[in-house]
């Protein structure tokens, strides 16, 4: 084992002693020249450091039960890399934020860390506006070359982080819980989890493997977001929603916040519509985001819909009563006074145009 490799060992052997965040490690750097003399150290030497009485003895209590070498031997099984805040890998942008975390874990390209990026948030109730939306802006985004992070949740995240790679964009979640496959949360989003690793994008997490989704684990979380990008878009978010506390979070480190406007009775439009009372950049389109950081966009940035021309008098009528707002097929068929046959038989040609989409339930959108 290489000597780096030999220090990461005992990093990841503290990560795994319930206690140790950030000020812990700081603490223990500082007094030991190393983590392996801090991890084999007595008592005297682990108060004199400044842990804590509590901490050394809980410490000194799990330091029985844990073998280093083969917690490090699970995580390379597992194809998972420890990055510590010491590390030239450790992504600047995060390090800047006083609660970074000591270590980090990653599970595919690494080298994503790198990119520049936007944390796209939202919903876990979304409704078909703010699916399409985040679709969009999401694929926009990642084809002028940024990733798209966000947290693997049910909802609008796991909408940005499937747009992205439809889009071959690159995209990172982060995760509330350990990479290993038995602890991905949510388990509904694992084939998602293990798509983004298999098409170049990575999933991280500031907790070791086999780490359940504790609930105090996702505010957490959220803060990774907001620290590693340049800025994030809630999309969809009612007011006591969890992206307001990422948004919060980006705030206080000095990024940029965005937010979609959305109807003004819609429940999951209240929180960004706040946002945008509050001075949250209004965002219409991706050349919104890209101006604000800055950031040339290749060609047509901005959030464009697809141009469709009706070519019958049938695909006309249906078009015209066609909106964002979900339809569905016997509505369609009163309006346009078309009977359901002709409606469905329609409604399946234009769906294989990409002119529409079928949201569930046969509901019809515009696209």
């Amino acid at each position: 084992m290489e000597e780096n490799e030999k220090e990461l060992l005992f990093w990841h052997a503290f990560n795994n002693v319930f206690g140790f965040g950030p000020q812990r490690y700081k603490k223990l750097s500082a007094f030991f020249p190393d983590l392996k003399t801090a991890w084999h150290s007595p008592r005297q030497d682990l108060l004199r450091s400044g842990i804590g009485e509590k901490q050394t003895d809980y410490f000194l209590t799990e330091r029985e039960k844990i073998s280093p070498e083969k917690l490090f031997a699970e995580l390379l099984k597992e194809k998972i890399e420890i990055i510590t805040i010491n590390s030239e890998s450790y992504p600047p942008l995060l390090k800047e934020i006083p609660s970074a975390p000591a270590v980090i874990y990653v599970k595919g390209n690494i080298n994503i860390l790198n990119n520049k990026a936007v944390a796209v948030v939202g919903s876990r109730k979304f409704t078909a506006y703010g699916q399409r939306v985040a679709e969009n802006l999401s694929r926009d985004l990642a084809r002028s070359g940024l990733s798209i992070v966000s947290g693997l949740a049910l909802g609008i995240d796991a909408v940005s982080h499937r747009a992205t790679l439809s889009a071959s964009g690159a995209t990172l979640a982060i995760l509330g819980s350990g990479l290993d496959d038995p602890s991905i949360f949510p388990r509904e989003n694992f084939n998602l989890a293990r798509s983004i690793v298999e098409n170049d994008g990575a999933l991280l997490s500031e907790y070791p493997p086999r780490t359940p989704s504790f609930k105090q684990n996702f505010p957490a979380r959220n803060r990774i977001m907001a620290g590693l990008t340049l800025g994030t878009l809630v999309v969809e978010a009612a007011l006591d929603s969890g992206s307001l506390i990422t948004a919060g979070l980006a705030l206080d480190f000095g990024r940029e916040v965005f937010a979609v406007p959305g109807p003004i009775f819609s429940p999951q439009s209240a929180g960004t519509n706040y946002l945008i009372k509050n001075g949250a950049k209004l965002v219409e389109s991706s050349s919104d985001v890209l101006q604000e950081l800055r950031i040339a966009s290749p060609g047509q940035g901005a959030l464009q819909l697809k141009v469709f021309e009706p070519k019958t008098r049938e695909e006309k009528s249906i078009w015209n009563v066609l909106s964002s707002d979900p339809l569905h097929v016997d509505k369609i068929s009163k309006m346009t006074k078309l009977n359901p046959a002709t409606v469905g038989s329609v409604l399946s040609v234009l769906e294989v145009e990409e002119a529409v989409k079928n949201v569930g339930g046969q509901n019809y959108i515009k696209i």
